[in-house]
């Protein structure tokens, strides 16, 4: 019979203590827990990692409540607003026109829109693109910050997701008997949020052709009137200059001669994705809507440029006239880029091939060619 090894049993006369084995739930937490026995390295090194865990942890909800988040600007009751229904109302609000700021007095607003400005007194508007945007639209007045509705939503409560609003530096203001009210351009802010609420739609124009056909038109009623706009720009632009050249598209919400009417339209058209054959004169009202897009590295805007409907004038728009240029990838024989675009983008994406030039029917801005033409013989 073998003869049984007594040491793999007594140690020294001892009988020897068996492990304990660790179990799985503790050998996880001592792995990632300051644990008796470790090292001050291995505790320093633990301690690090639970800090990065939560720091982590607190971007990603903070993320996903700004993306995902639940927000009051996308309940029904912004769906629901009857505009068949044209009635007016005599109501009391403060003026801030030119007919003195702070000043109480009577005037006339759309029946539908009441109940806006009843919930939040800087309510100016609703903006439709149907049926994918719908919102009323506020302004900060007074000493309210500018960028307050980036944070609030329309009734006040803050929420990352903010709300659509429109650029103080414009104000729309209560009309007078010389004036609209309106600034000469009406620029529009929303975030751009995964939900697909607020601006996210705008991304559909810059990605699809068909879609600018079926939806060219934009709705903008101000508290006083009723608006219809047609798009004639989808562009992208940066907005740091260490991209290049930086086109400060944010200042323009008034038109101080023909110069910087002819400039903002322009440079609109020049940028833009596509021709909408839309005729442009100056004294014409703009629309201006922006948003973030998240299609290049980063600091880019997604905008929309429409002119207003003249009294006299149309509606309709004959989408069969629109011209893409993104087609063949946006690109001419040479490779360069049919529309405008900026530096670092050219470097990235093509080669440091920059813009092949204007491309757009110039006729269909009034006076352009002759501005033009002044314009660079004075350089």
């Amino acid at each position: 019979m073998p003869q049984m090894d007594i040491r793999s049993k007594y140690t020294y006369g001892q009988k020897r203590k068996k492990k304990k084995k660790e179990s799985l739930t503790t050998a996880i937490v001592s792995g990632l827990l300051p644990w008796k026995g470790d090292s001050a390295g291995d505790a320093i090194r633990k301690l690090v990692f639970l800090v990065s865990v939560v720091v982590l942890t607190v971007a990603l909800i903070l993320i996903l409540n700004f993306y995902f988040g639940s927000h009051k600007d996308a309940e029904a009751d912004y769906w629901n607003v009857d505009h068949s229904n044209t009635n007016t109302a005599m109501i009391s609000m403060v003026c801030n026109s030119n007919l003195g700021s702070g000043e109480e007095v009577q005037v006339e607003i759309l029946e539908r829109y009441r109940e806006y400005y009843e919930e939040n007194p800087e309510f100016v508007g609703f903006l439709t693109i149907d049926p994918w945007i719908k919102y009323p639209v506020a302004q900060s007045k007074g000493d309210t910050p500018y960028d307050w509705y980036l944070n609030h939503n329309f009734y006040n409560v803050p929420t990352t997701n903010g709300t659509v609003f429109a650029d103080k530096r414009g104000q729309i203001n209560v009309p007078t008997a010389a004036n609209n009210g309106r600034p000469a351009n009406v620029m529009l802010h929303g975030h751009n949020l995964l939900t697909r609420n607020l601006f996210q739609p705008l991304v559909r124009y810059r990605e699809s052709f068909e879609f600018l056909k079926e939806h060219p038109l934009i709705t903008f009623d101000t508290l006083f009137e009723p608006g219809k706009y047609k798009i004639f720009s989808v562009y992208q632009t940066n907005i740091l200059e260490e991209y290049g050249e930086y086109y400060n598209y944010l200042a323009k919400h008034h038109f101080n001669s023909k110069d910087d009417f002819y400039e903002y339209v322009t440079e609109a058209l020049d940028r833009s994705r596509y021709h909408t054959d839309v005729d442009i004169r100056y004294g014409d009202e703009l629309l201006t809507l922006s948003t973030c897009d998240f299609s290049f590295f980063s600091e880019i805007r997604l905008v929309v440029v429409a002119r207003r409907v003249r009294d006299d004038e149309s509606p309709y728009m004959d989408t069969e006239s629109f011209i893409n240029l993104r087609e063949d990838n946006g690109r001419t024989a040479e490779g360069f880029m049919k529309h405008k675009m900026w530096e670092a983008y050219y470097h990235a994406y093509n080669g440091s091939r920059g813009w092949a030039g204007r491309l757009w029917n110039t006729s269909r801005v009034e006076g352009v060619d002759e501005w033009l033409a002044n314009r660079i013989e004075s350089e």
